[in-house]
């Protein structure tokens, strides 16, 4: 059984409900008995919180999702008191220990579920993590000799795709958060900050605009190191483009998305590599509807490429294998728009168009985010495209 009514739960029970409902179809179709699910989003997609008390931040105490195809949901936890006011699963069974994985708990859940057809789906293929160690993954393969293990990122990434209203209520908030947060930051910097200090300020602006946490901040200065995103302590320099790729999360869902400023006055080269990037941006939005498929969403913003360095000259394609990728739960998730994914855009999936150039040593990689509907799409990043220019 299942508990109705939570007065703080960041879902609705009729939300978690349709997911299981949607999770039970994909299964049904490749005859998977249950999913045994323990990566944290994973984990937090099906449970509606998290069981851990810090994320990606702690490894003791795996938690494990179990959804049987023909029972109600099984969570094995020491994470009890976690879960107690955010998810509506009741039957929770813990465990004590830290040294040793709960194989008899995980076990004797998954005997009570059945397994008819001794096929159990597990995160084994693209973009998933499992939260388990590998040999106590290992270890349950071995106790369960008659039942298939099977790759279930499929099903996961079907689930996780397609957004529901109260999901994409999440990530609206997170991506106006990100804009008031970077445009204030566009404001203060100044002479003499480094990177470390751009990027401190932004998670400080962000925690000040409302978001609950920053999911990264990543300085694209086009210089060595400028990426990482542990900082260093290098001064910013006149004549630099401060391009802040950066997200707030708010709950559990987060944006992906640059906005740029100039130290200084914007040079003539430097705005026409900026405008090129806006309108091949623009060329990529104009095709985004459902039955599109991400690898000719790609072909196209290649040609818009081409056809924009028709007009301007010189103009390059910035080295990478995609120019988009579906946003949600992390800053990059399925699908891809890159030449080897043939995922059909549907209404519902949220996904941003990316291209990147590159004039001479001026390089741009621009990006917005748009959650696809019935007949186009809705574009969520509606922060300001302007190029700022910073006093310097």
């Amino acid at each position: 059984m299942t508990v109705e009514n939570l007065k703080y739960a960041m879902f609705s029970h009729q939300e978690m409900q349709a997911r299981y409902t949607r999770a039970r179809e994909l299964m049904a179709q490749r005859n998977i008995d249950a999913l045994l699910v323990s990566g944290e989003e994973n984990f937090q997609y099906l449970a509606g919180t998290t069981a851990s008390i810090a994320l990606h931040y702690s490894l003791t105490r795996p938690s494990v999702f179990i959804l049987p195809q023909d029972r109600d949901p099984i969570i094995v936890t020491q994470g009890r008191a976690n879960l107690a006011l955010g998810s509506y699963i009741a039957d929770l069974r813990d465990y004590a220990g830290i040294l040793d994985f709960p194989h008899q708990v995980v076990l004797q859940a998954l005997q009570d579920t059945g397994l008819k057809d001794k096929r159990l789906g597990v995160e084994l293929g693209q973009e998933q993590r499992m939260g388990l160690p590998v040999g106590s993954y290992n270890a349950l393969v071995e106790a369960l000799p008659q039942t298939e293990f099977v790759d279930a990122a499929d099903v996961l990434i079907g689930l996780r795709m397609i957004k529901s209203s109260e999901e994409l209520a999440y990530i609206k908030q997170a991506a106006d958060i990100t804009d008031r947060a970077r445009q204030r930051l566009f404001d203060q910097v100044q002479r003499g900050m480094t990177e470390r200090q751009v990027a401190r300020l932004m998670r400080q602006l962000v925690l000040e605009e409302g978001g609950d946490r920053t999911a990264y901040v990543i300085l694209q200065l086009g210089i060595p190191g400028s990426g990482n995103p542990f900082h260093y302590d290098r001064p910013l320099e006149e004549g630099m483009v401060l391009a802040v790729d950066a997200g707030a999360y708010v709950g559990m869902y987060t944006i992906d998305y640059p906005r740029m400023a100039t130290l200084g006055k914007a040079t003539d080269e430097q705005q026409r590599v900026y405008q090129a990037a806006l309108q091949v941006d623009k060329k990529m939005i104009k095709a985004l509807r459902p039955g599109i498929r991400c690898c000719d969403l790609y072909s196209l913003g290649v040609e818009a490429i081409a056809e924009t360095r028709d007009e301007l000259g010189e103009l390059e394609q910035l080295p990478g294998a995609r120019m988009g990728h579906g946003q949600g739960m992390l800053v990059t998730e399925p699908p891809s728009i890159c030449p080897e994914d043939d995922t059909v855009l549907q209404a519902g999936m949220v996904i941003s168009t990316e291209p990147g150039v590159q004039w001479g040593d001026v390089q741009y990689l621009w990006e917005n985010v748009h959650v696809i509907t019935a007949d186009g799409h809705e574009q969520l990043t509606l922060e300001s495209d302007e190029l700022r220019e910073i006093p310097w």
